[in-house]
């Protein structure tokens, strides 16, 4: 007796959803020198050199070993064990033991571990759950 079809095409579905999932993620390749901006719905990974600003709003960027940056950083989950010249905007920014910055951070955690180098400004922001808190408490307020 053959299987019912049904069961089949939902397991396509479901791998097709994956695949698409798995296809938003950019990456720059080790021995890659990209020049441009990069704007992504997924995450961004950076093994090779890029020359512009990285800006994943709502997702993680990660600057791999010998990746380097010479631009500004913008996401929700940010972490470096490469090399970053320039300003990061992150919630969470985890400097990891290779991790090298030269800039401007802008964080609501960070991280750094030994081995990590940090060089610059650093400004603390509100956490984001914290601050709708606080725009709600202003709104019922008024």
């Amino acid at each position: 007796k053959m299987p019912p079809l049904q069961p089949i095409a939902a397991s396509l579905i479901n791998e097709k959803e994956a695949l698409r999932d798995e296809k938003q993620n950019t990456v720059v390749a080790s021995g890659t020198n990209f020049v441009g901006n990069i704007t992504s719905n997924g995450q961004v990974h950076i093994y090779g050199t890029l020359t512009g600003n990285i800006e994943a709003k709502d997702n993680i960027i990660r600057i791999m070993r010998n990746g380097v940056v010479e631009g500004n950083l913008s996401c929700r989950e940010l972490f470096i064990d490469g090399t970053v010249n320039g300003e990061c905007s992150s919630e969470t920014l985890n400097i990891e033991e290779n991790g090298n910055i030269n800039g401007t951070l802008t964080y609501s955690a960070l991280t750094i571990k030994k081995g990590g180098t940090f060089s610059g400004q650093a400004k603390l922001t509100a956490p984001v759950a914290k601050l709708s808190v606080e725009k709600e408490k202003k709104r019922v307020g008024e």
